[in-house]
Formats: structure tokens, sequence, C-alpha cells
């Protein structure tokens, strides 16, 4: 029997990876927190372009919070996942959770998804997911490939991703007609960015299993609902 985990080389990649994404943020907010106080001591007009500029940045360090703090999630998710493989069957042990055993006989389909080696098994319908950070990977995927095909998507293929990168895409087209528009103009796009907006955290809610013990993460969506609101009472109302 061997256990397999995500190792500190991992962790310290995603440490940095950590820094450098809630700094991108904080300079967004920096710039909002700028143009507001240039605007505050009269040194700046109430046409100015900057305005735009404050706009997009604050909408860039909601939208870029929301997305770290799912990230941020999923990964103190994953650091504490144990995968232990015996000669029977592969085991994910997770704190706060039961064990999940999918037995080599029961393996109805494997493949490789983004960055997760995915497991999952025939009735009762079971899925383990394997991050591919996690120490062993490779010895896993081999040992796991000897009961099993392994499917790897086409190379090119964006079939997991569309999804994701389609609905960012439709959330900054509508959230950036808000911010350029006035009026009742504005009422559609708003109702789309706001759709996105619940889809996003519908996804976020499915993925902490409905705890609400994530303060962080649930402030940043907290916060992204007020801003967004709040922007849309400002285009529509007091245009």
């Amino acid at each position: 029997m061997a256990e397999f985990r995500i190792q500190g080389d991992a962790s310290r990649r995603e440490r940095r990876s950590r820094v450098l994404s809630w700094g991108t943020i904080l300079l967004l907010l920096a710039v909002t927190a700028s143009v507001f106080a240039l605007r505050a001591c009269g040194d700046l007009s109430a046409n100015s372009d900057l305005r735009f500029l404050a706009a997009y940045a604050f909408l860039g360090a909601v939208i870029g919070a929301s997305l770290v703090g799912f990230r941020e999630v999923l990964h103190r998710a994953e650091r504490r996942m144990v995968f232990v493989l015996n000669d029977n069957e592969i085991v994910r042990k997770r704190q706060g959770y039961p064990d999940v055993r999918i037995a080599f006989t029961e393996i109805a389909t494997l493949g490789e998804e983004l960055r997760w080696l995915i497991i999952r098994s025939a009735a009762p319908q079971r899925k383990i997911a394997i991050p591919n950070s996690v120490g062993g990977y490779d010895k896993i995927r081999a040992e796991l490939a000897k009961h099993h095909p392994v499917s790897v998507p086409a190379p090119g293929s964006v079939g997991p991703l569309l999804g994701t990168f389609g609905l960012l895409a439709v959330a900054i087209l509508s959230w950036t007609a808000v911010v350029c528009f006035r009026g009742m103009v504005v009422i559609v796009p708003a109702i789309v960015g706001l759709t996105t907006l619940a889809i996003g955290t519908w996804r976020m809610w499915t993925l902490l299993n409905r705890r609400l013990w994530r303060p962080l993460v649930w402030a940043a969506i907290s916060s992204a609902w007020l801003v967004a609101l709040f922007l849309i009472y400002l285009r529509v109302v007091r245009s």
C-alpha cells in the first residue's frame, strides 16, 4: 500500500502564484483608489477618461478576486487529500469527508481532464479526481492504466475549457457594456452579467459542498455581488 499527496515543491509554487495573483489584484485596487483620490482632491475633472480606467480596474479586481478565491478553495481542498493505492483499489481520503473507494474492477472511465486524472466507477457512481501536482502522479496513472485504458484529450481540444472560458467571455462583455453605457439600455447586459455571476456563485457553492466556513472566499463573492448591484444602480438609476 502506498500513499500519495501534494508535496512541498508544489506548495511553494502555489505560494508564488498566490503572491503574484493577489499582488495584481491589490495593484488594480490601488489604481482605483488613486483615481478617486485625485477626483476628491479636485485634480481630476468629472469628465476625465481616467474614470473609465478606475471602473475597469475595480471590475478587474473584483473578477480577479473571485477567480483567485475559487482557486484558493480548490488548492486548499487538494492539499487535504491523500490518495492510497493498494493491490485492489484506489482510495481518496480527505479530512472531514468519508473515504471514496474505487476498485480496479469497478473503473468505468479513466481519463485526463485539464490537470486532473479522473476515475469514475459504474453503479454506484463514484468519482476520484487526482491533481497532477500530487507526488507520484505518474506512478498512480501507470498503475491504473494497467486495469483500464486512459483516454487523453486530442491535441488542441478545448472541450473542457470551452464552458469556463465562454462564461468568462460573456461576463466580461456584459459588464463592459454596463460600464460603458447608461440608462435603460444597461438592463439587458446587466441581467446577463448577474446571470454569469449567479452561475459562478453556484459553482463555488457546489465546490465547497455548501459549507459556509470559508470567510475569505465568501467575502470575495459578497463583494462581487455588492459591487455589481451598486454599479447597475449608478448606471441605470443615477444616469
